[in-house]
């Protein structure tokens, strides 16, 4: 029952055994495991996909529907990163400029910063990579949490752009980090520029992060509407299809695996409870409701903000502190098992 993922001519993932073949060359899909432990490890892909169709739920973006053309990357991405071998940079932060009090919003920063630190737990490392505008918002999900060196902030002007992507190559080749985690980071569209979910190009305050793909590294990506770094993994008409301007915000740049979810910190959720039940016990404390809260408030004290609402409120997408945290809980059960 292995696989392999090769990219199509458009771009895409077709399975169909356990290597990767991409534009950057040939990739190992197993993690640094051998094929005796890849075999395995099948028997964690029921539990995980459970987990997977609780992060799809859908919220009005038809999330659940986009998660079909992508079903099983979640078991992927998690058994590529659970052997604790595999350093990565995660990036996150999306600008909301149209916001009385413009800033980054809540989805996307507090399941980046769980992410880091599920990594670091299981012996792994963890950049948290975002950009200027986004910074207040970041920092403050990652004060206490991540050490001060390991938050990495691109500027957003063009002219020292291409100079922080050197200095990121450099810190890649020290540090031997081999993937790139994008969680609800916008991406250019079919006319090259990044777009909000009303549509709006926000390339004046966004840094074009999507670069570090170029790095070669392995990319997961994470996103719950369309528009963010990885949904280029779908066929563009299904997004057309079932997202509000769709059409026009469609992010076209791919990834290795695709979590698509109702918002995105609940796929970077699902990746760390994936990862728990997979054997990696010692992120364990970050399926406590507790902690999300606390990097919410975090968030919001920084003046992050729903990106429905657009409000500075500790809240997702919209949603009642009792609808998001259902679903986390609901996660954190299945990968215990209680489910």
């Amino acid at each position: 029952m292995t696989e392999t993922m090769q990219y199509n001519q458009a771009g895409h993932v077709n399975r169909q055994s356990d290597t990767f073949h991409t534009g950057r060359g040939s990739v190992a899909h197993h993690g640094g495991i051998g094929p005796a432990a890849r075999i395995a490890s099948w028997r964690w892909k029921p539990r995980v996909a459970h987990i997977q169709n609780a992060a799809a739920a859908d919220v009005g973006r038809g999330s659940e529907t986009m998660m079909t053309f992508a079903r099983g990357d979640l078991f992927h991405a998690a058994r590529w990163l659970k052997s604790g071998g595999h350093k990565a940079m995660v990036v996150t932060g999306f600008y909301i400029p149209q916001a009385e009090q413009p800033a980054a919003e809540s989805d996307g920063p507090a399941g980046a910063v769980e992410l880091c630190e599920a990594l670091r737990a299981i012996g792994s490392d963890a950049w948290l990579v975002s950009d200027e505008p986004c910074e207040p918002v970041i920092r403050a999900g990652a004060t206490s949490r991540l050490p001060e060196d390991h938050v990495a902030i691109a500027p957003a002007d063009a002219q020292h752009f291409d100079q922080w992507i050197d200095a990121m190559r450099g810190l890649v080749d020290r540090n031997d980090i081999d993937t790139i985690i994008y969680i609800e980071r916008v991406g250019p569209a079919r006319d090259g520029n990044p777009r909000n979910m009303r549509g709006f190009d926000i390339d004046r305050w966004t840094a074009p992060l999507s670069r570090l793909t170029g790095l070669g590294l392995h990319v997961i990506g994470i996103g719950d509407g369309g528009n963010e770094i990885g949904m280029g993994r779908l066929d563009s008409i299904v997004i057309e299809d079932v997202v509000e301007h769709g059409e026009r915000i469609a992010c076209t740049v791919p990834a290795d695996e695709l979590i698509v979810s109702g918002t995105s910190n609940w796929g970077g959720h699902a990746l760390v409870c994936a990862m728990y039940a997979m054997g990696c016990q010692r992120a364990a404390p970050l399926l406590d409701v507790a902690w999300h809260r606390s990097v919410l408030a975090d968030v919001a004290r920084a003046g992050g903000l729903d990106g429905v609402t657009m409000r500075n409120t500790p809240t997702v997408d919209g949603l009642s502190e009792e609808r998001y945290y259902r679903q986390i809980r609901m996660m954190s059960d299945i990968a215990r098992g209680r489910r």
